[in-house]
């Protein structure tokens, strides 16, 4: 069986598809990553193919660009203007590459934004599976506000605040009629399509014991632990890295992977003071954020990216934006942890933090503050019930087999 997975979007949405696609090829399908250039060499390293898309996320989610999607999707109607206004092209683009890197498989494994996955499944006539690793926006629930609209009302219930999503869930409208009607296909409204796509096989990867799956979704819809992509088995840290978390006590890991701030000079100075008043040391993973950070020796080392599952276990606490992919890896390590959500589902994760017991509340980006930070990173290294409730998580998350999990699950809806 040949499967193409098309795996669009930050990092922190592109390495756990690449893990489901890793453990898809060791179940003896053909794996196609349909990915961006800068996770090409990801792809391949775990033995799958790749078919280029364009555009890369590190310049993508590292600029401008990427801060006005983050922030105009808190207001759908914004939003849906700004990507009709701005990205219809690149879609109407990304539309014709996946076509193609779809053209000779057997089963698609679809990233569920921009709900081109049933249109798909009227092209190639094969099965669709959604796979993404957070609640996706198209499946409302009781169970919690939606995450992407920012913080809800809370005088709202909480199912009803799904429904503001609508108008994102029509941004892309006319680049994907103009793709059906140039593949034959006839024209289907955005309503008809939001309801196919819920009915397609959903595969999600994140633990139910961090997030319980709402008894509201359909039957259709499997939560199967995170998808984790292990590289410590290859990684070799940087000398300087070595020492540094040698020569003092456990460190804190703070990084926002592909987040970038609007100022990320004040950032960093939140960060640098931060720290100093908590009097620990920290670990800066800089990603995209544009932190820089103090020089080697001192309190603070700096690095771009370092793998989690490695650096993690080693650390006394983390600090990170809230992405699933963190918070899961932060959970697995057994070390207490909490986010400073940017945008996107963060928030949700960070409040699952909070009442998992492992970590303080989550602080908005736009509301952090030096004295604040230096609050949660005590908390977070000094408070004896936090660290056994992270240990007890952790023992959890790390007996899932979410990927396994996965593959059996998408087989069954394939062969059934």
């Amino acid at each position: 069986m040949r499967a193409t997975l098309i795996a669009i979007g930050p990092r922190g949405d592109i390495q756990p598809m690449i893990a489901l696609g890793a453990g898809l090829r060791a179940a003896g399908l053909d794996v196609r990553c349909a990915t961006h250039e800068d996770f090409a060499d990801l792809a391949r390293a775990h033995g799958l193919d790749v078919a280029l898309v364009q555009g890369r996320a590190d310049r993508f989610f590292g600029g401008a660009a990427g801060i006005a999607v983050r922030e105009r999707l808190a207001d759908a109607r914004t939003f849906r203007r700004f990507f009709d206004d701005y990205l219809s092209l690149f879609y109407a683009k990304l539309l014709d590459e996946i076509t193609g890197a779809c053209a000779d498989a057997d089963l698609l494994v679809c990233w569920p934004w921009m709900r081109f996955a049933p249109s798909l499944a009227d092209r190639f006539g094969v099965p669709v599976v959604i796979a993404c690793p957070y609640p996706p926006m198209h499946l409302p629930t009781s169970a919690f506000p939606n995450p992407f609209l920012g913080v809800p009302d809370p005088g709202v219930p909480a199912r009803r605040t799904w429904r503001h999503a609508l108008p994102v869930l029509q941004a892309g409208e006319a680049a994907l009629d103009r793709w059906r009607r140039a593949q034959g296909l006839p024209s289907i409204g955005w309503r008809a399509d939001v309801r196919r796509l819920r009915r397609l096989p959903h595969l999600l990867g994140f633990s139910p014991a961090v997030l319980p799956r709402p008894i509201d979704w359909p039957d259709n819809v499997t939560v199967t632990g995170f998808w984790f992509l292990d590289e410590r088995a290859d990684y070799a840290p940087p000398e300087a890295l070595r020492a540094f978390l040698e020569e003092g006590a456990p460190p804190v890991a703070i990084g926002f992977s592909s987040q970038l701030a609007r100022d990320s000079a004040a950032l960093q100075e939140v960060v640098d003071e931060g720290v100093a008043r908590a009097g620990v040391r920290a670990v800066l993973l800089t990603g995209f954020s544009g932190l820089a950070g103090a020089s080697p020796g001192g309190r603070v080392f700096p690095i771009a990216s370092v793998p989690h599952d490695w650096l993690y276990p080693r650390v006394a606490a983390v600090a990170h934006h809230g992405g699933s992919g963190s918070t899961g890896a932060a959970l697995r390590a057994g070390v207490p942890n909490f986010a400073v959500p940017f945008g996107y589902d963060q928030p949700l994760w960070g409040h699952r933090l909070q009442a998992l017991g492992v970590g303080p509340a989550p602080i908005p980006v736009a509301a952090l503050t030096a004295e604040r930070l230096a609050e949660a990173l005590t908390t977070l290294t000094t408070d004896p019930a936090m660290r056994a409730r992270a240990a007890q998580v952790g023992a959890v998350v790390r007996a899932e087999d979410g990927v396994g999990d996965a593959v059996r699950a998408l087989l069954r809806m394939v062969e059934g």
